[in-house]
């Protein structure tokens, strides 16, 4: 066997504890026993409140949380943190890996659909929703945050900047250290360029990017693979 197949085998053997008592602390027995998530040892667990639903028929490691390797990243010392309030709730589609170095801060409902991938260092705030669709490619240094963390009131005492969702369509590739903010909308089979900031609402078949965002073309009928 060689050295680099030996690594991987012993960075996966560390992971066993904390895989085991993540699987068997928020999934229901018949599904934990088959370990559909991976958790990385380095993982820091900050809050273990909320919920997980993943599919019945998840196998084996198909949801990976702290696992992959950023160039950019220090994958010693960047650790992936979970911070899952009381009323966080994180639906989990197949095939999804939320990379190394990620933080999840969950007060809401968070959905991730199948095959869409965190390459790395991403942070997602949600306090009320924040849904992500079908193979999205979501690079590394993201933020997605659903709140402003801190109520502005008028005169009568009424908030004026309530939460609003952020919802990420199908087949989205998101840039480098882009932030998407409360009431984005990005539809299915768009990009959003690297360190572009996103707060509203863009059609499907859009390459998009600026601070703030807006649509830099039209790939209406053309797909891309990541």
């Amino acid at each position: 066997m060689s050295l680099k197949k030996l690594s991987k085998l012993y960075h996966y053997v560390r992971c066993i504890p904390k895989t085991l008592f993540f699987n068997f602390y928020y999934l229901p027995f018949h599904q934990a026993i088959k370990l559909p998530i991976l958790v990385n040892h380095r993982t820091k667990f900050i809050s273990l409140g909320g919920r997980i639903s993943i599919p019945e028929s998840a196998k084996l490691g198909k949801i990976k949380l702290g696992f992959g390797r950023v160039q950019i990243a220090d994958n010693k010392y960047s650790r992936f943190i979970w911070n899952i309030g009381k009323n966080g709730h994180i639906k989990f589609g197949h095939h999804i890996k939320v990379g190394t170095g990620s933080k999840l801060h969950i007060n809401g409902m968070l959905a991730i659909g199948s095959g869409s991938n965190f390459t790395g260092e991403a942070t997602i705030i949600c306090n009320h929703v924040i849904s992500f669709g079908d193979n999205c490619l979501i690079s590394w240094q993201t933020l997605f945050m659903d709140s402003d963390l801190h109520k502005i009131t008028d005169l009568e005492n009424q908030q004026t900047n309530p939460d609003q969702p952020i919802t990420i369509e199908d087949k989205v590739w998101v840039g480098a250290r882009s932030t998407i903010l409360k009431g984005a909308h990005i539809a299915t089979n768009s990009v959003v360029a690297s360190a572009s900031t996103v707060t509203s609402q863009f059609d499907c078949d859009k390459v998009i990017g600026g601070n703030p965002a807006y649509v830099i073309a039209d790939f209406t009928g053309k797909v891309f693979h990541k």
